[in-house]
């Protein structure tokens, strides 16, 4: 009796090996990993990218943020461009936002600006920024959320520069515009920010570098169109970076900072 026991034992064991290497060779015919087979049963997000439906990759990497977040201490006038009600729409904390500069038609020494007011908006979020290059892509809002160039995962961030003539909306006053993508996850309804794009009218910043004083200005002008990216919106308070007809103020005001915090304490992306 007791060896039948462990005979059938053995049988429905083997059974059971059998039917999940089929599962997994199945799983690996359609291109599914492991973290696919997790989410079994959960649709997988698509993005239409010139008329393709594409699935939107999974995060990578562990859910573990690459900054401490950051403690407002200040609060003020703030508002968010994707509100979603329960928050805003928000880069993912866990992952390093990945970015690339077009340095074609930037003023002269205007690159450590550029970083300089990086390096700004990241203190502020704790949000980890990574400089991976220059890129010869021209810094638009209709570039494709996936590049070759770039590989696998979402384009990075891009910083470029254009002028009125080449930009119609850089025209009057207008020295910067900025902003991201809200794209789903791989799995769930959650969205995320993706691909941001800076755009500088260079001929205005080159105006703003030449004055005395003007080096500040012009990177306070990058750190508004980042605060667009990061999930910022405009505001009405003029004391506040995020007004939109900036014209003295050199450091992030109350609000802004009480909303870069907010920006960058998002949740992470389930890998």
């Amino acid at each position: 009796m007791g060896t039948e026991l462990v005979r059938s034992t053995l049988r429905t064991l083997a059974t059971l090996l059998v039917a999940v290497a089929a599962v997994w060779a199945f799983a690996a015919w359609r291109g599914y990993t492991v973290e696919d087979l997790r989410h079994f049963g959960e649709p997988h997000n698509l993005v239409r990218v010139d008329g393709e439906e594409l699935r939107i990759p999974r995060a990578e990497g562990p859910a573990v943020r690459r900054l401490p977040a950051v403690t407002a201490t200040t609060s003020g006038a703030h508002t968010f461009m994707f509100d979603e009600g329960s928050g805003p729409v928000r880069y993912d904390p866990c992952r390093e936002l990945a970015w690339v500069l077009n340095p074609s038609g930037m003023p002269d020494a205007a690159e450590p600006l550029v970083h300089a007011a990086v390096e700004s908006v990241q203190r502020a979020t704790g949000l980890k920024f990574a400089f991976v290059g220059t890129t010869t892509e021209a810094a638009s809002f209709d570039r494709d959320l996936f590049q070759e160039q770039y590989g696998d995962g979402f384009a990075p961030i891009i910083i470029g520069f254009a002028t009125h003539e080449t930009n119609a909306e850089l025209e009057g006053a207008v020295t910067g515009i900025g902003g991201s993508s809200a794209v789903y996850a791989a799995y769930g309804d959650e969205q995320f920010l993706h691909s941001g794009t800076v755009i500088l009218d260079a001929d205005d910043l080159g105006r703003l570098m030449s004055a005395e004083g003007g080096d500040a200005i012009a990177q306070a002008v990058v750190q508004h169109e980042l605060g667009h990216v990061v999930g910022l919106g405009h505001v009405d308070d003029e004391s506040e970076l995020m007004h939109p007809q900036n014209t003295h103020l050199t450091e992030w005001g109350p609000g802004d900072l009480e909303g870069l915090a907010v920006v960058g304490d998002g949740p992470c992306e389930d890998a």
